[in-house]
């Protein structure tokens, strides 16, 4: 695992190629322990950290990262609102700003458009996810302190191949869950269990098999101790579904599981935090697999995963995935547990409250810090400057004087 700017292929996994001109600050490689250590490209040590560390990374280093994916995310879907994500001004008449939240110790652009795309940017898909994890924690706290429910979580999966486009594959999986929703046997199973709500989440990896779409429900109701043992009736009932969709049978093993309430409630609190789309830096999917923004850091540095190209096949998740809604609730559920009805795009454009203007952008300024991709860097500098009550002398004023000196090289303009 390589931090920032590319990795080393002498360490690389033996699923990635990388391109032979990727180039690397330092590389991470673990140790015996289970920590692990940072190494230069001279081979030396620059220190050691432990698991946790790399998995989370440093806050700044996750808010960097989500700009630069953002920016390739861009580049590989040109005709997609990515594109304008945080670039493109909402009121053409105003310029655009830095705001400063003083809780949270934060700055933030404004007068700019959001995307509100969870598959496709970031920085979208950081913002909606938390909300909704927070929505989810809330709802379900609801539904068990005041309606006395309870919650199991159902996971279903099914077989691919690499042959298989993940277009096909969703098509097919909806088909196969209606199917499945509507057995009669099925019907007959959830009546017992006093299933009252569903609570579907979509994910999706990508595998040594191909394209690995699978859905999580949570299912809401009365449960009792002994409701665990319908889960092999509901696996083989999965199966004939799956057929039935035309997709590949899966196993008795692996196509269905059903959780109770403790483990639902694990998966509930590290939703949102833990999944592909909350992660700004680079995570290993699990199994093997890896998620669609590892996909899409691997693509800055022309990297292949199973000899697929990592750019081509973050373009087919994005198209494939638009319109899709990561979580789907039970009609008139929220009304029920007192929850707000917001869309992905309501969530990603929702300004900090208590926050105050530190200073606003020209357009040639701001499409300079965009060119030299230092659209974080330059609210860090913001931050800093702001808490240190050093406007107009301090780091801002020195990041733009090297952007501006690095555009004088590039055209040519003697300083």
């Amino acid at each position: 695992m390589s931090l920032f700017y590319g990795r080393n292929s002498s360490v690389s996994s033996p699923f990635i190629k990388s391109s032979p001109v990727s180039q690397v600050l330092c590389t991470l490689v673990r140790n015996s322990d289970g920590n692990y250590s940072a190494i230069d490209e001279n081979g030396l040590t620059l220190g050691i950290f432990t698991k946790s560390q790399v998995i989370h990374g440093g806050q700044g280093f996750q808010r960097s990262n989500d700009f630069l994916l953002q920016d390739q995310s861009a580049k590989l879907l040109p005709k997609e609102r990515v594109c304008n994500c945080l670039k493109k001004r909402i009121d053409k008449q105003k310029q655009r700003e830095v705001k400063y939240n003083e809780n949270r110790k934060k700055a933030h652009y404004a007068n700019v458009q959001r995307c509100g795309s969870i598959w496709s940017c970031p920085v979208c898909a950081k913002q909606i996810t938390e909300k909704r994890r927070e929505e989810l924690k809330k709802g379900l706290e609801t539904w068990k302190m005041k309606h006395r429910g309870s919650v199991m979580l159902l996971t279903l999966t099914f077989s691919h191949s690499q042959s298989e486009s993940l277009k096909s594959l969703l098509e097919r999986q909806r088909k196969a869950y209606k199917i499945f929703l509507e057995t009669t046997k099925v019907k007959e199973i959830f009546k017992h269990f006093g299933v009252k709500y569903k609570i579907r989440s979509l994910e999706a990896t990508y595998g040594q098999n191909g394209w690995h779409p699978h859905f999580h429900v949570l299912l809401l109701g009365y449960f009792q101790i002994d409701d665990l043992i319908f889960r092999d009736l509901l696996a083989e009932l999965w199966i004939k579904s799956c057929v039935r969709a035309g997709l590949n049978a899966p196993s008795m093993t692996h196509g269905l599981d059903l959780r109770d309430g403790t483990y639902a409630d694990q998966y509930v609190s590290k939703w949102g935090i833990e999944s592909e789309l909350t992660k700004g830096h680079v995570k290993k999917g699990r199994n093997g697999g890896f998620t669609p923004f590892d996909l899409l850091q691997f693509s800055i540095y022309n990297e292949s995963v199973f000899d697929k190209d990592c750019a081509k096949l973050f373009q087919e998740f994005a198209i494939a995935m638009k319109g899709s809604r990561q979580l789907v609730w039970s009609r008139g559920l929220k009304s029920l547990l007192e929850l707000e009805e917001k869309t992905d795009e309501e969530l990603a454009e929702e300004t900090e409250k208590d926050a105050i203007t530190l200073r606003t952008i020209d357009d040639f300024i701001f499409s300079l810090i965009c060119h030299y991709q230092k659209r974080w860097d330059f609210l860090r500098c913001l931050e800093r400057d702001y808490e240190n009550g050093c406007f107009g002398t301090g780091e801002t004023e020195q990041l733009l004087i090297d952007i501006l000196e690095k555009e004088h090289i590039r055209l040519g303009i003697a300083s």
